[in-house]
């Protein structure tokens, strides 16, 4: 016959039911990860009580709820339908206010709203009862749903108060742990991060670079013609506009003659008064013999007035100034010459050919370096920062000047090698100019070097 299972006496069930808590609240504490803690709880805690099925959702922040696991399944599926009505099901929980979603309830599907009613229904939730983990601290991390057929008793409501209490505890501990763990990854990764960084950094400065400087640049005309004053006087008329096309042999300006004329008239008036006194010494010479030695006297005054007018002559031919040669005439406004006082070789204006450029880089000193004719150069326009013209150094001063911008620099010629076709005499922009090869720290800290010793003499 088979042997009859034993009947335990109340005294002998419940010694059974503390030793079981005290070993489920014993284990859990066992738990290293919060995966195993999440499937110890849903499925471990049948030892205690007995329920049809156990979920377990953490409440994160705002109204986002992780279904953390489902007792008999290794791992949930997020987009199963059970468990999207489950997120929403613990959302209405989660809404209600005060102390009410802190406590262990039972909670029918009368309580629901018509959404989650059916599936209630759908899903066979007859008797279900809500146990909140609340941590020592009062943080509510979430909750337990557990499902069965029969009705749950206060003692059995007892132990899991008793129970998920010691489950909150433990929970919030693997919690901080994971979030202390994940701090330090960071912190170890941002502090490996910048030694690699540092180390990185600290190797890229000796990377070779070529030596750069920045300077103003202008395109100029390459082999002008320049066109100054013959003669000291004022300008009176421009026959020509600026940047016009001009021809050889054509009138480009003239002066005012009004005082050459008049220095011809006196000239011309002086030299008919010298020979008239030279013919009557003559006359005079062959009556009187001592009036002889008047006449080389005369004579030599007679030559010196002719050389004064044909002087004066030759200044008045010089009134009107031709071009030398067929170009493009580079000047100043007209306005800024009429009715100006020039002197001898001073410059008025420049004959140029318009395809003939160069570009000329007025180099500050402090901030020149070795400039050898052949270094790279490239041009940057101010009116259009798209284009760029490249060319080379054909020609560097070795005594600096004070240029238009009132610095002291050196001035440097290129000649263009790419994009002459576009350019335009007088159009300015920027150059940068390509040195030797130079380590990269001395490139980035050359010119703080220098205002450092300049400063400290050291």
């Amino acid at each position: 016959m088979p042997r009859q299972q034993e009947v335990k006496s109340p005294s002998e069930r419940q010694l059974i039911g503390l030793s079981t808590l005290l070993h489920l609240e014993n284990q859990v504490r066992k738990a290293s990860t919060d995966k195993e803690f999440a499937f110890f709880v849903v499925n471990d805690t049948l030892k205690l009580l007995q329920y049809r099925q156990a979920v377990l959702c953490q409440k994160k922040f705002g109204k986002k709820v992780v279904i953390k696991a489902v007792s008999g399944v290794d791992k949930p599926n997020r987009n199963a339908p059970y468990v999207i009505w489950l997120k929403k099901f613990f959302k209405h929980i989660f809404k209600k206010k005060g102390e009410e979603a802190r406590i262990i309830q039972e909670i029918s599907g009368d309580q629901l709203p018509g959404r989650l009613k059916k599936g209630w229904q759908e899903w066979g939730c007859s008797n279900g009862i809500w146990c909140p983990l609340i941590a020592p601290d009062k943080e509510f991390l979430g909750g337990i749903w557990l499902v069965r057929d029969t009705k749950w008793q206060e003692t059995e409501k007892t132990l899991l108060t008793q129970l998920f209490g010691a489950y909150a505890h433990a929970w919030q501990t693997l919690l901080w742990r994971s979030v202390w763990r994940r701090s330090r990854f960071k912190n170890t990764a941002k502090r490996m991060g910048k030694a690699l960084f540092l180390c990185g950094a600290a190797a890229s400065l000796a990377l070779p670079v070529p030596l750069t400087i920045l300077a103003p640049a202008q395109i100029v005309p390459a082999d002008p013609l320049f066109v100054t004053a013959p003669l000291k006087g004022v300008i009176k008329k421009f026959h020509v506009r600026p940047n016009q096309r001009i021809t050889g042999g054509q009138v480009l300006f003239s002066f005012d003659d009004t005082e050459l004329r008049n220095r011809f008239e006196v000239a011309k008036k002086t030299l008919d008064v010298a020979r008239a006194e030279y013919k009557k010494a003559r006359q005079k010479s062959l009556l009187h013999r001592e009036s002889s030695f008047d006449i080389t006297i005369l004579k030599a005054r007679v030559d010196q007035k002719q050389a004064e007018q044909n002087y004066v002559s030759d200044e008045l031919n010089r009134v009107s100034i031709h071009a030398p040669a067929e170009g493009i005439a580079v000047f100043s406004d007209i306005n800024d010459w009429i009715g100006r006082p020039v002197v001898t070789g001073e410059k008025i204006m420049t004959i140029a050919d318009p395809l003939l450029t160069e570009l000329e880089v007025h180099v500050p000193v402090d901030n020149a370096v070795n400039l050898e004719p052949g270094t790279k150069i490239r041009f940057f326009l101010n009116t259009d920062p798209s284009l760029t013209i490249s060319g080379v150094i054909n020609q560097a001063s070795y005594e600096a000047q004070i240029s238009a911008e009132g610095i002291l620099a050196f001035s440097v010629k290129a000649s263009i090698i790419e994009g002459k076709n576009k350019l335009r005499i007088g159009q300015q922009g920027t150059a940068k100019i390509y040195g030797k090869n130079v380590r990269l720290y001395y490139y980035l800290f050359r010119r703080p070097w220098t205002a450092i010793r300049k400063t400290l003499g050291v």
